[in-house]
């Protein structure tokens, strides 16, 4: 036996055609070695059962099982559409150079509709094994940007216990990772430059359903009602951002993270929330220079929707092809 090293790890990923059935990965997604936490998961049910002795505990037997699946690290304008779309669930693409897929809150108005999103399997190569987690659901995912590093997220997924797989073979991605810096923002339409740094954070309910039918893994992996925040922080020039919290404007904020690339070269990330409020604004002293910081929640409204209501909308432009991340 041999010790492995920690960096030798990564992790693949693919759509099922059946929530739950494990597939091999399509995709393989560079990560943070420091932000890579999977665990199988498993009820512990004890036998307490008095036997006339002084002591509490006399058995353990497996109950309940399902895994969490934690990942992230600097963004990469292909790749991050998996993160997105799997926990907004709907993807149009239009085959352009590059290709633009608009990823939306999945919403069907019939009845019995399926509105989650795309199950994932999640390969975990750790050196010493490789495990495969199926029946993936993203659950949370956080933007984080500085105007001093590199666009950075964290994401999480929930989904059934692993199993050992094939070992892959693995191929990722040329495009560069984004720095930060070549953020455009713009909030109430007008374009910001004196942001520094922000967040924003999509999460909805994960509930593993389990049910009685002699197997331990959930029934299904259900996801609840989408909620976004985020937060801004601005050089404070003006009364202008604390204007917006304190009459509840509600304005439009619009970020862009682009290349600078032309044609297949070009890559872009953009988040839309067009209704988002302003929670909170504080005045902070802690530098040499006065700035605000805005807590922000998106507002359901059409414009961000594929169908209903919804809090936000993203846009990607690369050289994926349409249907891969939904």
């Amino acid at each position: 036996m041999t010790a492995q090293n920690s960096v030798r790890s990564y992790i693949g990923i693919a759509k099922e055609a059946t929530k739950g059935t494990a597939v091999a990965p399509t995709a393989y997604i560079p990560v943070a070695v420091s932000k890579l936490k999977v665990e199988d998961i498993i009820d512990p049910l004890y036998d307490e059962g008095l036997r006339g002795s002084p002591i509490k505990t006399y058995d353990l037997i497996q109950g309940r099982t399902r895994s969490t699946f934690e990942f992230g690290g600097p963004v990469f304008a292909d790749t991050i559409g998996w993160s997105i779309a799997g926990l907004l669930g709907k993807v149009t693409t239009v085959t352009a150079t590059p290709n633009v897929h608009t990823i939306k809150l999945k919403n069907l108005t019939t009845t019995a509709a399926d509105v989650q999103p795309t199950a994932f399997t999640l390969t975990d190569f750790y050196a010493a094994n490789v495990r495969a987690y199926p029946g993936c659901q993203i659950s949370d995912f956080t933007l984080n940007f500085s105007a001093d590093g590199l666009l950075d997220y964290d994401a999480k997924a929930t989904g059934f216990i692993s199993a050992t797989a094939s070992v892959p073979t693995p191929t990722f991605t040329t495009v560069l990772a984004t720095p930060a810096w070549q953020t455009a923002l713009t909030v109430g339409g007008s374009t910001i430059t004196n942001s520094v740094e922000g967040s924003i954070t999509m999460s909805r309910p994960v509930t593993p359903i389990y049910g009685l039918a002699n197997v331990k893994d959930p029934f299904a992996i259900f996801l609840g009602a989408l909620e976004v925040k985020g937060n801004l922080r601005f050089v404070m020039e003006a009364d202008t951002e604390l204007t917006r919290y304190l009459t509840n404007t509600q304005p439009t904020i619009t970020l862009t993270w682009n290349n600078g690339g032309t044609g297949a070269g070009l890559t872009e990330l953009k988040a839309t929330i067009t209704e988002g409020a302003y929670t909170m604004a504080s005045i902070d002293r802690g530098k040499d220079f006065v700035e605000i910081v805005v807590d922000i929640t998106g507002l359901g409204n059409t414009t961000d929707a594929d169908t209903g209501y919804s809090a936000i909308q993203w846009s990607l432009k690369n050289s994926v092809a349409a249907s891969v991340y939904q």
